[in-house]
C-alpha cells in the first residue's frame, strides 16, 4: 500500500512521431506502487518494440510484487526541511530498494540477451532497449532512480528543472572529457540492456518533497526540445496527463524525428 503521507499523480503518453514508421518505445507507471518505467527500443526489424516492452513487463512485474515492512514517513506542510523520515527506520528498506530495482534491470537484460542468442544473434547484435525508472521506496521519503542508456528523468522543483540521470551515450562521453575533434552522434549509447550478457545500470535515491514534478522521457523528446521548453511546459501545465501530452505535441511540433514517449508524475503531501 502506498504511504498516506505522499499521493502520486502520474500520466504517460508515447507517440510514433513525425518520421518513424514504428513505434519502438514502451511505458508504464503505476499510481498504487508509486513507479514509473519509460524504455527505448533498439534493433528496428531485429525487435526493438519487443525488447522495450519485455524489459517494462519484467520490471514493472519485479516492482508490482515488492513487499516491504513499511516505517513512518512524516510529510509537513509547513517544515523548514518539508520532509522527515526516520533515517534509522528507511535506511535498511532503502538499501533494498536500491538492490531490488538493480537486481529488476538485470534480470530484464539477461532475459533479453537469452532472447537474442535464442534468435541467432550474436552477443552485440539483435534487439535492445534502454530504460530509465522511478519508484518511490514504500515507507519512506526517497525516489530510486535508475536507468541505462540515454532516456532521461527529470525533476521540476520549486520551478526548477534538473536532470537526475546522465546519458550513457558517446556524446556524454565527448562532453566529459572537454568536447575535443569532432562530436560523436548523439544517439550511439554505451549501455543498454539485452546488447551484452550483463549490464550495470546506474542506480541512485534522492530524497522527495511535496509538489516535486518528476518526468521521464524517451531521448524523442529531450533530442527535439530543449531543457528550457521542457520547463516552461511542467510549469504551465500542472495536470500530468495534459503536461505529457503537451510535451508530446511539442515535440512532433519540433520535427518528431523520433519516437517519443514521456511519463509525468507529481508527488503530493497528503498529511
Amino acid at each position: 500500500m502506498p504511504n498516506a503521507a505522499f499521493a502520486l499523480t502520474v500520466a504517460g503518453l508515447t507517440d510514433v512521431g513525425r518520421t518513424r514508421s514504428r513505434n519502438e518505445d514502451s511505458f508504464q507507471a503505476s499510481v498504487d506502487r508509486e513507479f514509473a518505467v519509460v524504455c527505448d527500443g533498439m534493433g528496428g526489424h531485429a525487435g526493438g518494440d519487443i525488447a522495450s516492452r519485455k524489459a517494462v513487463d519484467l520490471i514493472c512485474g519485479t516492482l508490482q510484487e515488492y513487499v516491504p515492512s513499511d516505517p513512518i514517513t512524516m510529510v509537513k506542510r509547513d517544515d523548514a526541511d518539508r520532509t522527515q523520515t526516520d533515517p534509522a527506520a528507511t535506511e535498511p528498506v532503502v538499501r533494498h530498494a536500491l538492490s531490488v530495482a538493480r537486481s529488476a534491470v538485470q534480470q530484464a537484460n539477461r532475459t533479453i540477451h537469452e532472447m537474442n542468442l535464442a534468435r541467432g544473434f550474436s552477443s552485440g547484435r539483435g534487439m535492445g532497449t534502454t530504460v530509465a525508472g522511478i519508484w518511490r521506496v514504500p515507507g519512506t521519503a526517497q525516489m530510486v532512480v535508475f536507468h541505462a542508456g540515454d532516456s532521461r528523468v527529470y525533476r521540476l522543483r520549486d520551478g526548477e528543472l534538473r536532470s537526475l540521470t546522465r546519458d550513457h551515450s558517446l556524446y556524454q562521453i565527448w562532453l566529459d572529457n572537454g568536447g575535443r575533434g569532432t562530436a560523436p552522434q548523439r544517439n550511439i549509447i554505451v549501455r543498454a540492456l539485452g546488447t551484452a550478457e550483463d549490464v550495470e545500470p546506474e542506480v541512485s535515491v534522492q530524497p522527495l518533497m511535496p509538489d516535486d514534478v518528476v518526468m521521464l522521457c524517451s531521448d524523442g523528446l529531450n533530442g527535439m526540445l530543449p531543457d528550457s521548453v521542457i520547463a516552461r511546459i511542467l510549469r504551465q501545465e500542472a495536470d500530468p496527463a495534459l503536461a505529457a501530452a503537451a510535451l508530446v505535441d511539442a515535440a512532433n511540433a519540433a520535427g518528431g524525428m523520433d519516437n517519443v514517449t514521456v511519463v509525468v508524475g507529481r508527488f503530493t503531501a497528503t498529511a
